[in-house]
């Protein structure tokens, strides 16, 4: 089952690192405010941008192992227009969802829940943890 997610305040849950712990997955809608908080670790795995987080769209996820809250951000990615509508194009991929085993075949190093992103290309690539950092799949194809 897929959760596709809001641009309200609301936690949603995932287990993002594989280890059977739910970890907390929230939209905020100014990167730099939350980059201030302490513990947070600010990564941008898009690598468009080496930008500052700025007062746009990041994903603060707080994982159970390693026990730290990453704020993920990309100025130039996060910024365009399918951003800024009111639902993120960002869904949730359980292991249970029957889109976790295509992305599998294509990301043999995924583990746990992922997060898929809509691109304004209208590819979706996946958002993951491989168990040491945050990584982006984007997979060869054209819309």
């Amino acid at each position: 089952m897929a959760i596709c997610l809001l641009f309200a305040s609301r936690v949603l849950a995932a287990d993002f690192d594989g280890d059977g712990v739910a970890d907390e997955f929230k939209i905020t809608r100014d990167a730099a405010k939350s980059a201030k908080e302490a513990g947070i670790v600010v990564v941008n795995p898009w690598k468009i941008s080496s930008s500052k987080p700025t007062k746009e769209l990041g994903f603060l996820i707080r994982l159970s192992r390693p026990a730290k809250t990453f704020l993920l951000h990309d100025s130039e990615f996060l910024s365009t227009p399918m951003w800024k509508e009111q639902k993120a194009a960002a869904k949730t991929i359980t292991k249970t969802d029957r889109r976790y085993r295509d992305w599998k075949k294509q990301v043999p190093t995924l583990k746990g829940d992922a997060i898929q992103l809509g691109t304004e290309a209208g590819i979706d690539i996946l958002l993951y943890w491989n168990g040491k950092e945050w990584e982006l799949f984007w997979p060869d194809e054209e819309p």
